[in-house]
């Protein structure tokens, strides 16, 4: 008798190819995760460090000078990754990336010199600036659906998420079991070292996913992507810009001030409050994981503008409703804020990190194409940190004299802008793509 053999359903063929292990996405995943987690690493450990003799008196009369500097870096990072990135490849980008961050950990816990702790700091934050451009870079090059390109920015932009709380928690318990500040740093540099070796290996192996060749590099800018100067030009851009720019302000409130609100016009403690704001940035994680992966890729088009601007909606009225209520206690005696204020807080945060997130990664490669995709992404988050720079002393300004309500309305302001550009310029980005569609 001869040996039957028979073929895999294409169905189920198709099926074993989806659910396949994807290497590329969960790197990217892992290397963005470390990355955010060693952004808040010496922000977590600046207090140990404050006071620590061997750096105590000359590290805090330098500490602001630093945080300005980090500044700086973050915003010429964004400029010079706009720059570089595309033409060097989102790999090669993320290789140097890991190289900086082991340089900036090792002589972080090594000196005993406060000026190269603050060059370290400076490298640090330099290293996590160029990250999320270099990412974009690959998601755009790797994937061309836009099904698939969606689902790997949510992917990606909870693992930034994740990172960012996680790393606080991590470096908390670290110091919390009584290891010294230094030695906190040292279990990062192992796993740096890992993700080194497997962003090399991952590019010295399939480099032409990684970066664009010089045959498409000379391709003209429609297949391309456009110059930065083509890119500002652009109605689509400015439309996608200025919605990206104010929302980054949401990012800093929700670090630096909604612990501030809770305790000065909620009346919680200084520990409920800093515990409450960690919960509130968790809304963000659950917007991306469950609206962004659940929702939102798998709707159409129209289906994807309704969500962003359900988003942008509640991220005009939720900052509306907390800045009112002391008015409204103070008016009324009716204290009807308080007990929502904190599923309020989680509720902003839920709508706000979708918009931020993931359309303009989206129009980022849909508009600069595989070979100016972190352009656009970098010129957006430049002009977010300006926008930040700007908004940062007023807001702090507001917040020492205790008028929070002022901060949160232009917060409402900021929603609000974003709800008419950015569902706008989402709109138009995909009836030119259609369009595009029609003619080929």
């Amino acid at each position: 008798t001869g040996v039957q053999t028979c073929a895999l359903p294409i169905s189920s063929s198709t099926h074993v190819q989806r659910m396949a292990f994807d290497a590329c996405s969960w790197l990217l995943f892992s290397a963005v995760l470390v990355n955010q987690a060693g952004r808040v690493m010496i922000p977590a450990i600046k207090t140990s460090v404050l006071v620590d003799p061997d750096f105590a008196p000359a590290f805090e009369q330098n500490v602001g000078a630093m945080l300005s500097g980090v500044s700086l870096v973050c915003l010429g990072g964004k400029l010079l990754g706009a720059a570089l990135t595309d033409k060097l490849g989102g790999w090669l980008v993320l290789i140097s990336v890991f190289v900086m961050w082991i340089i900036a950990t090792v002589a972080s816990f090594a000196t005993y010199d406060v000026q190269v702790f603050g060059g370290s700091w400076l490298l640090n934050s330099f290293a996590y600036t160029v990250t999320w451009g270099a990412a974009v870079q690959v998601i755009g090059s790797k994937y061309t659906e836009q099904k698939e390109r969606d689902a790997q920015l949510v992917k990606v932009a909870s693992a930034s998420r994740f990172g960012a709380t996680f790393g606080n928690i991590i470096f908390g318990q670290l110091l919390s079991a009584g290891l010294h500040w230094r030695q906190a740093l040292m279990p990062v540099v192992p796993v740096q070292a890992v993700l080194l070796v497997a962003c090399f290996y991952y590019w010295s192996t399939s480099r032409t996913a990684a970066a664009p060749t010089k045959a498409k590099a000379k391709e003209p800018a429609a297949a391309g992507g456009p110059s930065a100067l083509q890119a500002m030009l652009s109605l689509d851009f400015w439309l996608m810009l200025v919605p990206k720019a104010v929302l980054f302000t949401y990012t800093q409130f929700f670090m630096n001030y909604i612990p501030q609100l809770l305790n000065a016009d909620y009346g919680f403690g200084h520990g409920a409050a800093a515990t409450y704001g960690g919960v509130a940035q968790g809304g963000s994680v659950v917007g991306l994981l469950y609206v962004g992966n659940v929702l939102y890729k798998s709707r159409e088009n129209a289906g994807k503008l309704s969500i962003i601007r359900v988003c942008l909606l509640l991220c005009a009225i939720v900052p509306l409703i907390l800045a009112n209520g002391p008015l409204l206690k103070a008016k009324t005696g009716l204290d009807v804020v308080t007990p929502l204020v904190v599923p309020l807080t989680v509720l902003w945060g839920l709508a706000y990190a979708l918009p931020f997130y993931i359309p303009p990664g989206a129009f980022a490669m849909t508009a600069g194409g595989k070979t100016a995709a972190a352009l656009y992404t970098n010129l957006f988050d430049a002009a977010g940190f300006t926008v930040s720079a700007m908004w940062n002393p007023w807001a702090s300004a507001c917040a020492k004299r205790g008028d929070f309500a002022t901060v949160l309305y232009s917060q409402a302001l900021f929603g609000l802008i974003a709800l008419v550009c950015m569902p706008l310029c989402m709109e138009r980005t995909n009836k030119k793509v259609e369009a595009d569609k029609k003619k080929a």
